[in-house]
């Protein structure tokens, strides 16, 4: 038997052979699918073996998207746990309002300022209202990425430098303070990131900001704007020669146009539009010689929207792609039949279109004169889409009828139905012109109707999951306090039924006291053990003089039970016959008990 071959230790060695295929991944491979994983699952990857103890410490991204759930506590020790390892990403969806009132986020963003984080993402709760970063957000020099929302930017300290590797810069809900101006301070926190590629406004509030105000915005390496919120900003935009894609949802937008002659994409869209901005439209000392794809929202019942519209196409001599969003209400100001639409003509407009989408139409006049003289001039157009608003009082039929009889200017051209607007995005818009117009502050889904991004199915399913956990949580809440209210009564009804008896036997005591012309113990005052008592008190034995306390103890006399408890020594009852007959005198009436 000892010179028998071991079995176990070959097992033991193939098993050893067998390379692990996951930890053979690049880290960065590694890293960007554990990033996809709830962090309590990327940290049990350490039970799988030796060399995956402490793997996940040293992982770059630190993802807490995935990660409902999660508490303050698992966060700070989640960071302690990783010593000294760089943090290149920290994502941080704050689901807990007890966070931003504990200051749990200065310790975390102090953390990350010594890690060396590039890419920095935090949406704090909105139950919280607006929760102000510490400074140290200024010290991480080293970002790339920085995305905030619902929070509030300090002032930037004297000599910021900036952040000189910043590209991406993303706010939303977000008030940005300042010493003095929060407008000019927000410009030179822009111009000090020189690589500063994308930014991205929704709902900023910039504090002491008019429209008046002058501040410049330089970004010599921007591609892409994006401004959508209800507040009238001031200063305007330096030559942007790299940018490329804007995107603007509000007022007093128009003059940021000036320095941008390069961009290929715009989506303007002035639901509410100052004459001053028509005037900036039409004098725009450029042509948008790159601009191909545009979008605007229009009211045709109003002349400025109309206007403006045609300052824009006029303005775009290479246009391919037009997108124009119907919001028409009230009564039409002017009714734009072919000689008021050639005025507003220019011998370029529509000499490049190809692709046009008209979306929320509700089957007004000045709607359908712009549809017949878009399909009248573009030349060149190959498609037309057509997409009735949900509110519509025409028929579908009604509208193509109409359209079939257009005469087009492209034997191409194609006109297809797309039917009708859903309801949804409807009410999305329609709740969002709501608070536009009451100047009231807009979520952030509701900033960009159209472009709302659709939740993940299993976020919605979380998001569902936790409603019906609050729900639950809060019928067990009414449950408890319901519970402490019958508890509360009926112990109120027994403290009344006892204080009943305890008054029944103490008449009781008292009447056989009296039966017997003895003393009722009850009425005698409490003996105190600090009392020096002498051999000739009652209280004393015959043999040993020991004294015998007949006392009840005082921390106890006030209570029924010992109230109670007579002493039979005291009372000297010639028969229990007495006792039956005095007590049954003491008892009270059925009235008392009501």
């Amino acid at each position: 038997m000892a010179d028998s071959p071991s079995i176990r230790k070959p097992r033991l060695a193939a098993a050893a052979a067998v390379p692990d295929a996951l930890a053979s991944l690049p880290l960065e491979v590694l890293d960007n699918i554990f990033s996809r994983l709830h962090i309590y699952d990327v940290v049990r990857t350490s039970v799988l073996s030796r060399a995956w103890r402490r793997r996940w410490e040293s992982l770059p991204t630190v993802d807490l998207s995935h990660s409902p759930g999660i508490c303050a506590s698992d966060i700070d020790a989640l960071l302690l746990r990783r010593g000294s390892a760089p943090v290149r990403a920290f994502r941080l969806p704050a689901r807990d309002p007890t966070w931003a009132i504990w200051s749990y986020f200065h310790d975390w963003l102090l953390c990350l300022s010594r890690r060396g984080v590039r890419e920095l993402t935090l949406a704090l709760p909105t139950q919280c209202g607006i929760f102000r970063l510490h400074s140290c957000l200024f010290s991480c020099r080293e970002l790339t990425r920085l995305s905030l929302t619902n929070c509030r930017i300090p002032p930037a300290p004297a000599g910021l430098v900036g952040f000189p590797n910043l590209k991406l810069l993303r706010l939303e809900r977000v008030a940005v303070c300042a010493q003095e101006h929060a407008g000019r301070e927000f410009a030179a926190l822009i111009a000090a990131s020189p690589m500063l590629e994308n930014v991205e406004m929704v709902c900023v509030k910039l504090h002491g900001d008019g429209p008046d105000d002058e501040w410049v915005i330089r970004a010599p390496n921007l591609r892409k704007l994006s401004i959508l919120g209800p507040f009238e900003y001031g200063g305007i935009t330096e030559r942007l020669p790299l940018l490329e894609e804007v995107i603007f949802f509000g007022r007093n937008c128009a003059k940021f146009l000036t320095g941008m002659v390069g961009i290929t994409k715009l989506d303007f869209s002035f639901i509410s539009i100052w004459p001053t901005e028509v005037d900036v439209l039409e004098q725009l000392p450029f042509l948008f010689e790159n601009l191909r794809v545009l979008s605007v929202t229009v009211n045709f019942c109003k002349m400025c929207h109309i206007f403006s519209m045609f300052c824009q196409l006029r303005s775009a001599p290479v246009l391919e792609e037009l997108e124009v969003w119907g919001w028409s209400n009230g009564a039409q100001e002017i009714e734009t039949n072919s000689a008021f639409l050639n005025a507003q003509c220019a011998d370029h407009i529509f000499a490049n279109l190809h692709v046009v989408h008209m979306k929320k139409f509700t089957y007004l006049v000045n709607e359908m004169h712009f549809l017949e003289f878009v399909l009248l001039k573009a030349s060149v157009l190959q498609v037309l889409y057509v997409t009735l608003d949900f509110y519509a009082t025409c028929s579908n039929e009604e509208v193509v009828t109409e359209i079939a009889e257009y005469p087009r200017a492209s034997s191409d051209a194609q006109v297809i139905f797309m039917g009708r607007e859903p309801e949804s995005a409807n009410n999305e818009c329609r709740g969002f012109i709501t608070a536009w117009e009451s100047n009231d502050e807009i979520s952030p889904n509701e900033a960009r109707p159209r472009r709302r991004q659709r939740l993940k199915s299993e976020s919605v399913a979380h998001v569902e999951q936790l409603q019906e956990e609050l729900q639950n949580l809060r019928n067990e809440e009414k449950q408890v306090l319901e519970d402490r209210l019958r508890l509360n009564k009926e112990i109120s009804v027994l403290h009344k039924e006892s204080n009943k008896y305890y008054s029944y036997l103490r008449s009781a005591i008292q009447l056989i006291c009296k039966a017997h012309n003895t003393e009722c113990p009850l009425d005698q005052p409490p003996r105190h053990a600090a009392t020096p008592a002498s051999p000739s008190d009652e209280g004393t034995s015959g043999e040993g003089g020991a004294p015998v306390d007949t006392a009840v103890n005082d921390s106890r006399a006030g209570t029924p039970e010992n109230h109670a408890i007579g002493d039979p020594g005291n009372a000297r009852v010639d028969s229990s016959d007495d006792v039956v007959i005095s007590a049954a005198d003491a008892r009270p009436s059925p009235e008392d008990h009501d």
